[in-house]
């Protein structure tokens, strides 16, 4: 296997109501082999599960990250905030989340105040993250100004890593299973063919919404490809990535940003 070529496999929405899935889906990754996941982890789901008053999930975020694991901060609360004011932002509020665009339409301040929230209740439950994600990866310049500000390292968006620090991001193309249940034959056989594609890249990623666990069929066939993908890169956290592409004078950045 080369070093060079990396693996990040990333749970979303970890919350208290999605933990018996995602043990269930953390148990069946590390029998593939893959013992290092980034855990997006929600710290008030919905407005009404603050992680810092339960401590038994706090706990078991602990042990996770004591074995190995990386707890990233995803959004607050994970749902919509205020109404798309532009073209651009009504056709990703309707297309590409289902009212959960938390980030979508905050400015600097409106986004600066969530993300402190969040790291607040992280810090209460002595825990640590070095990344921030929005939810659906929907946020603007001025959200991740806020990240960064708030001391946060990197964040992502559906094909890159943005280093926050060194305000430049870098393709990292996905394979993402959402929280629905897509056509097994449809989607899974395009999943394949993209799995297949993204073999040949230096730097890949698969991210996981805890439902799909449940539907027993089609995550055979992901874990399926997260193996094919693990035979050739190794797995490593986004954290782990991050390190890797600093580091690395050959990992020419996509682009440039500037918040």
């Amino acid at each position: 296997m080369s070093a060079t070529r990396q693996l990040v496999v990333s749970v979303h929405d970890v919350a208290p109501s999605t933990r018996a899935q995602v043990e269930r889906m953390l148990d069946q990754l590390a029998a593939l082999g893959v013992t290092r996941r980034s855990l997006l982890v929600i710290p008030n789901f919905r407005g009404a599960s603050p992680i810092d008053r339960d401590e038994p999930f706090c706990a078991w975020l602990r042990a996770r990250s004591g074995a190995g694991d990386e707890i990233v901060l995803h959004g607050y609360e994970h749902v919509a905030v205020g109404a798309p004011r532009t073209a651009r932002e009504r056709f990703k509020n309707r297309w590409l989340t289902q009212s959960e665009g938390e980030f979508l339409t905050l400015d600097y301040t409106a986004a600066l105040d969530r993300i402190a929230r969040g790291a607040a209740m992280l810090k209460r439950a002595n825990l640590e993250a070095h990344g921030f994600v929005a939810p659906a990866w929907l946020i603007t310049p001025g959200g991740l100004r806020a990240a960064l500000e708030s001391g946060f390292e990197y964040s992502n968006s559906y094909a890159s890593l943005i280093d926050l620090v060194r305000q430049r991001s870098y393709t990292v193309p996905s394979l993402v299973f959402g929280p629905g249940h897509l056509n097994e034959d449809l989607g899974v056989a395009l999943q394949r063919y993209v799995s297949r594609v993204m073999a040949r890249c230096p730097r890949v990623r698969v991210v996981l919404h805890p439902p799909c666990v449940d539907h027993r069929g089609r995550f055979a066939h992901i874990t399926s490809m997260i193996a094919e993908q693990a035979q050739t890169h190794q797995p490593v956290t986004y954290l782990d990535l991050l390190a890797g592409l600093r580091a690395s004078p050959a990992a020419a950045p996509a682009g440039r940003h500037a918040y």
